[in-house]
């Protein structure tokens, strides 16, 4: 009799969902029922990472942003980060919009728009967590495109968060070539890490090491 360990079949297991969550990302509905354009890749991207290099770098970059931006929210989801099983990145890549001149941009039709973006990707936009602008009903699909992903995730059981600030870093780090995206970490415990998680520390309490709670008037 062969003897399966529990936490390969936690493995096995969890990979499959998280590809299966890919495949409901990519059929969400679109706005317009677009997708790509012809000879083009489609403008969703999603992205499995599972390796602990990968996911310790990811770490890495959250915490010298919290550092940076003293943001203590940084540091927590550094340490999430290097406790998940993996995480599927889902976001916008090469997108256009569906041509609808809907407006909720901010100018009248989807061409002036587009003629005007590229004013925006100034030298410190370089720096943002996500380079806008972007079309409001891409973001609408992205947002479907999560949802149904998190959608089969809970189906199977799998713990899971929405998290931007993982996938700013992985934006940064090269990882995804997304200019938006969510990171729908995964894991597998006897009991959800992603919930119960104790207040954020100051940044740096957390570079000094240091283990006393936040202040409560601390901004």
């Amino acid at each position: 009799m062969r003897k399966l360990d529990q936490r390969d079949v936690f493995t096995a297991a969890i990979k499959n969902v998280a590809q299966l969550c890919a495949v409901a990302a990519m059929t969400a509905p679109k706005s317009g029922g677009q997708l790509f354009l012809k000879g083009s890749k489609p403008f969703l991207e999603t992205v499995i990472v599972d390796d602990r290099t990968t996911l310790g770098r990811l770490a890495s970059w959250l915490r010298e942003r919290g550092a940076k931006v003293s943001n203590p929210l940084f540091f927590r989801d550094a340490e999430t980060t290097e406790k998940v099983d993996l995480i599927l990145f889902i976001g916008l890549r090469k997108w256009y919009p569906p041509m609808y001149d809907c407006g909720a941009c901010g100018y009248g039709t989807c061409n002036e728009f587009l003629r005007a973006a590229p004013d925006h990707h100034t030298e410190p936009s370089k720096d943002w967590e996500f380079p806008g602008p972007i079309c409001q009903l891409r973001c609408v699909d992205l947002g479907i495109a999560v949802g149904s992903a998190a959608k089969v995730a809970g189906m199977n059981n799998i713990d899971t968060r929405c998290q931007t600030r993982v996938a700013a870093a992985a934006r940064h780090l090269g990882v995804i070539e997304s200019d938006l995206a969510v990171a729908l970490s995964m894991s597998v415990t006897h009991k959800n890490i992603f919930f119960d998680r104790p207040p954020p520390q100051r940044p740096a309490d957390v570079l000094a090491g240091a283990n006393e709670p936040r202040d409560e008037g601390h901004p």
